[in-house]
């Protein structure tokens, strides 16, 4: 009897193990993790076909992607930390407006040729305030020395998960926005930080 009882265990274990084998990783069965791969799958795209698009023909091909999975009005919002309760709503607009724009323009500048790289998620655990923190590695070369670590925060919003926060290599692109953002606004206020904005989207657009 003892001997059938252990076979059975082994034989249960084993099939356990082949199952767990078949089934979809939590981070293939995350939401969140859908969201970032549709990001990069999207970059990728528009690197691999970089020459043939141009800068226009990425900016307008990676746009509804960007604006689907990065939550542009959260990120703007917090950029500005407590200065975005002292704009009116119309003032918060046109920074949302020339944000959302210069986002778009700039992951276009970025991702403008293509030699290789690939995306490949590494993790995605649930984080603070009901959030989802995914992680993720750009493999530039066969050099593991090379590649940039690219964590992506998100939450929940409107039935969706979109990113709210990007940390390349451990720095965290929302805090550098909120120092540079607040500090123009500090010292000369929105509007030149509107005009900043355009500056940089215009010159980035005449560079191509």
């Amino acid at each position: 009897m003892r001997i059938t009882t252990t076979i059975f265990l082994q034989t249960l274990m084993a099939g356990l193990l082949c199952l767990s084998m078949l089934l979809p990783s939590a981070a293939e069965n995350s939401a969140a993790v859908a969201t970032v791969d549709n990001l990069h799958a999207a970059l990728l795209d528009i690197m691999r076909n970089a020459q043939s698009l141009g800068f226009a023909g990425r900016r307008d091909r990676i746009a509804p992607v960007i604006r689907e999975s990065l939550d542009l009005p959260f990120i703007a919002r917090f950029a500005l930390g407590r200065y975005w309760k002292d704009l009116s709503a119309g003032q918060q607009d046109a920074f949302v407006e020339v944000f959302s724009r210069w986002t778009v323009v700039h992951y276009a500048s970025r991702f403008d040729g293509y030699t290789s790289e690939q995306f490949k998620t590494i993790s995605s655990a649930p984080a603070r305030r009901n959030r989802e923190l995914v992680r993720t590695v750009l493999e530039v070369n066969d050099d593991p020395a090379d590649n940039v670590s690219l964590d992506y925060l998100l939450h929940e919003t409107d039935s969706k998960w979109r990113i709210v926060n990007v940390i390349a290599n451990g720095v965290s692109d929302l805090s550098l926005k909120r120092a540079d953002y607040g500090a123009v606004v500090k010292a000369q206020g929105l509007d030149s930080l509107i005009a900043k904005l355009e500056g940089q989207i215009s010159d980035l657009e005449a560079a191509y």
